[in-house]
């Protein structure tokens, strides 16, 4: 018998639809649970399923129950082997599989193709203790076809699994194993560390191999923009009369940091025409970008549809899923050569598509494939992220969230068939008393693959003047100041990521950067990251702009190991996490230096001398009754004298109404709240009151208005 596996139910169900297995089975007792029996190539076969990740690696308490308590001269937990367990939510899924498993003489991986897929499938066979044979199917896309194709191309596990990708599946678990392994390292015991030395009571103080390199970079250019100086400048700017057509031009000097210097200089062009000395007229060609990466993709959508991360990847995870795109987590931005009559095949599909008739082309005018985005050296394990081949005949069956994504990924593939966009640009200098100012336009000759973009680029254009020919002008002084750099936006963060810190806007640098595979994290994995640090209060939004909470600003400036907020550093550990899965590194070795610097990392820490962190909030956390600190635990707040008879204390909910944080400080610090709406009385009745605090018995009443 047969087992495939395949990672959660949705895949499961797609691969069960392409091999004809037929209903799925589901437990009685646990409906998400379920599994398909058929005939595999006329062989028994079970296609069963797990819910993600089933087990992960165990807790430091498992290896020794001295662990239990965080406790600086007990840790850092480093274990000689790292053993994995079930996870207690999964376990029924898990009992299910094991006992397919256990009756299997071979079985299929048909998790993820990537790496996190190789790591739960192969923390699956630990836990099941499964030793037999294994093969590898490596899907790119979810349409039936190339089902088909891969489960008739299945590869053994140190077989290279594609052209494109060197390593095998035996590397890419090796991959899966040494980041799951590092970061279990550096996570758990430097979060040991950061907490009892910064945290404090009921403080946590996470740190994590790339979520803490990620907020260095906003909280340095945080600082960057709070110790920033304006500083004044002034700009002489000309406008030139053309027949009625107005233009402005700068003087070649830029910015003047004396505005008396500026002012002698306008005085010196005043009453003055301005004569064309020179003038350039240079043609340029713009090629179509280059298709999207997962990374890519949430920062189109980010910028153009205004969503957040998280959302887009659940949009694509759902467009994938659907079969309509290839798979979403790829860090290609190219496509193989084999590639071109499936994608020519796609392209006459969609402009079929009445979203998408007015862009067709004859097909003997499209602009030929080039190495611009079919270029195999350029492609990793999976190319880059188009729409398959399985177009729909149009896009009322998918939600408006997926017709707006499934509309970028259209646009982006469109624009390769049209030609280059041609542009004139035109550079003009104007001597105006022997000053010498300057203008630049530009007038878009044919737009070529402009015509598909919902938003073309604007440009600014230049009446046509002559040169030796006179204009008359005007001429200002302009003040301006200098601006601190932006904060970062989730787009851009998640740009800064993708190359470690590093803002290439050249293509063919930024590609090659990526083939190196230094970023911060992966496509796969920048989302959860920037999600995570949100959620621990690290990170919080003003508007577009991300910005560092106080909590994440004491981290970075308390934290005294630096390599450990080096984007750098862990961009090269993410190089040689890529180097295992190709081969071309070794895992033990990798081990052993994480294992190292971890107790190394670990040592500062422990020896630091800094304060723990205190907050604005907590250093207001004050008992009225006998001045100690006040705690914020499970149930409320109580006060920390509690030992010494101090009974002060405010429960998370009054009369069926949760207090928030802001509230609880206003009541002990002014001894009153706002009105607070929806408490509900004994009767069921709901009611608005302030809360009221009596200073002398600690008593807490309702105000009414």
């Amino acid at each position: 018998m047969v087992v495939i596996y395949a990672e959660k139910s949705s895949l499961a169900k797609v691969i069960a639809g392409a091999l004809g297995a037929g209903k799925r089975i589901s437990l009685a007792d646990e409906p998400t649970v379920g599994y398909y029996q058929f005939k595999f190539n006329g062989e028994d076969a079970v296609l069963c399923h797990g819910v993600g990740h089933l087990a992960q690696l165990v807790p430091a308490k498992s290896y020794d129950e001295k662990y239990t308590k965080w406790d600086l001269s007990i840790f850092p937990c480093v274990p000689d082997e790292f053993r994995s367990a079930a996870k207690a939510q999964t376990i029924k899924c898990l009992k299910l599989v094991k006992s397919f498993l256990y009756k299997a003489d071979w079985a299929i991986n048909a998790t993820d193709p990537d790496r996190e897929g190789e790591l739960i499938f192969a923390y699956v066979c630990d836990v099941c203790k499964y030793s037999k044979p294994i093969k590898r199917v490596w899907i790119e896309d979810l349409t039936n076809e190339k089902i088909i194709k891969a489960f008739k191309n299945l590869k053994e596990q140190h077989e290279q699994i594609s052209e494109q990708l060197s390593g095998c599946a035996a590397d890419l678990q090796l991959a899966g194993r040494a980041r799951d392994i590092a970061d279990w390292l550096v996570g758990n015991n430097l979060t040991v560390a950061a907490t009892k030395k910064f945290g404090g009571f009921d403080n946590l103080i996470s740190v994590g191999r790339v979520q803490t390199p990620t907020l260095a970079m906003v909280v340095n250019r945080e600082k960057q923009i709070q110790s920033h100086v304006k500083t004044p400048f002034w700009k002489v700017i000309a406008d030139f009369n053309v027949n009625g057509q107005h233009f402005e031009a700068d003087h070649e000097h830029g910015n003047f940091e004396n505005e008396a210097e500026a002012n002698s200089v306008k005085a010196t062009c005043n009453g003055k025409d301005g004569v064309v000395v020179d003038k350039q007229i240079k043609h340029k060609t713009v090629s179509a970008p280059l298709l999207y990466n997962a990374t890519q993709l949430q920062i189109a959508a980010a910028k153009i549809l205004n969503w957040e991360s998280d959302k887009t990847m659940s949009v694509m995870q759902n467009l994938y899923e659907h079969k309509l795109m290839t798979y979403p987590r790829t860090s290609s931005e190219h496509l193989t050569e084999a590639m071109m009559p499936e994608v020519k095949t796609t392209l006459s599909k969609i402009l079929t598509m009445p979203e998408y008739s007015k862009y067709a082309l004859p097909e003997e005018q499209w602009s030929a494939f080039s190495s611009r985005h079919f270029d195999d050296k350029k492609v990793g394990s999976h190319p880059a992220i188009i729409p398959t081949v399985n177009v729909p005949g149009n896009l009322s069956g998918i939600s408006d969230d997926e017709k707006l994504l499934y509309d970028l990924l259209v646009k982006s593939i469109l624009r390769i068939i049209y030609p280059k966009s041609e542009l004139d640009e035109t550079s003009v200098i104007i001597d105006v008393n022997n000053n010498k100012f300057k203008a630049l336009g530009s007038v878009i000759t044919n737009p070529g693959w402009y015509a598909v973009d919902a938003m073309p680029e604007s440009k600014k254009t230049l009446p046509n003047v002559e040169k030796g020919i006179k204009y008359p002008g005007t001429y200002s002084v302009r003040k301006g100041e200098t601006e601190p750099p932006k904060r970062f936006t989730e787009a851009t963060l998640l740009a800064a990521m993708e190359l470690a810190g590093t803002n290439i806007e050249d293509e063919e640098i930024r590609t090659m950067m990526k083939l190196q595979k230094k970023g911060l994290g992966t496509d796969a994995t920048r989302v959860a990251i920037l999600k995570g640090l949100f959620t621990k209060d690290y990170l919080s939004r003003k508007g577009k702009s991300i910005i560092p909470t106080e909590k994440g600003i004491y981290l970075i400036n308390t934290l005294p190991v630096d390599e450990i907020k080096s984007a750098n550093l862990t961009g090269e550990w993410e190089k040689r996490l890529n180097d295992i899965s190709l081969g071309k590194a070794n895992f033990d070795e990798f081990i052993v230096k994480i294992k190292e610097t971890t107790k190394q990392w670990y040592g500062i820490i422990a020896e630091s001398s800094s304060k723990q962190f205190v907050s604005d909030k907590d250093e207001k956390m004050i008992c009225p009754l006998c001045g100690k600190k006040i705690n914020h635990l499970k149930w409320g707040y109580g006060c920390t004298g509690y030992a010494d008879g101090c009974k002060f204390s405010i429960n998370n909910e009054i009369c069926g109404k949760k207090i928030t944080e802001n509230q609880a400080v206003s009541l002990i610090t002014k001894g009153k709240t706002n009105i607070i709406k929806g408490f509900t009385g004994k009767s069921g009745k709901s009611f608005d009151a302030a809360l009221k605090l009596d200073r002398t018995t600690g008593k807490i009443s309702f105000e009414f208005e």
